[in-house]
């Protein structure tokens, strides 16, 4: 039995330690784990496999990984989803910023958090408008990560919208978008 046949049914265990071990092991095996990664990504009926293989793919950086970690940000399961924005950054996957945008309106605030901290990461103009409108978000979190996101990015098409958000009645947000200002002006 070979270490991928030992070490793919791990990415189902519960205690999160030994499974976050097998998947860096898994990525240490390189390409050769990306067809049987890209297929428990697929067919799992588990979102913590899929999560799983998400992340091995991403740490093996692998471009073969990047369509299907596009189609896994549609996942039912917001693990699985916030596991292959975090892949696609990893594999500055370019290609992924307009869908990974599109998850700042998802229904979870950690994958809108998680969109906001990968897109400022990206610094990608074209997730200017989407984080322009997350400063609106329900969650202060959420609206903290997109104003920091924003200061990232540097387009001062954002400026406006930034500058409202510095009267925020979270402090840390009002803060974030102080920074960011700051950082387009500099």
């Amino acid at each position: 039995m070979g270490s991928l046949e030992l070490l793919l049914p791990a990415l189902r265990w519960r205690y999160l330690t030994a499974r976050n071990r097998a998947v860096v092991l898994l990525a240490r095996l390189g390409p050769i784990a990306v067809p049987p990664l890209l297929q428990t990504l697929e067919s799992s009926r588990t979102a913590t496999e899929r999560s799983g293989a998400a992340d091995a793919l991403g740490r093996i950086a692998d471009s073969r990984a990047v369509s299907r970690l596009i189609r896994a940000l549609a996942d039912p399961a917001m693990t699985v989803r916030r596991a292959a924005m975090i892949a696609l950054l990893r594999l500055e996957a370019m290609d992924a910023v307009p869908k990974i945008a599109r998850l700042l309106e998802d229904e979870s605030g950690g994958v809108r958090l998680t969109a906001a901290g990968v897109l400022g990461n990206f610094e990608d103009p074209r997730a200017v408008p989407a984080l322009v409108r997350a400063l609106d978000d329900p969650q202060w979190y959420v609206r903290q990560a997109s104003a920091t996101a924003l200061g990232a990015i540097g387009d001062r098409r954002a400026a406006r919208a930034l500058e409202k958000a510095t009267h925020d009645p979270r402090k840390s947000v009002a803060r974030a978008a102080a920074a960011a200002l700051r950082a387009l002006r500099a």
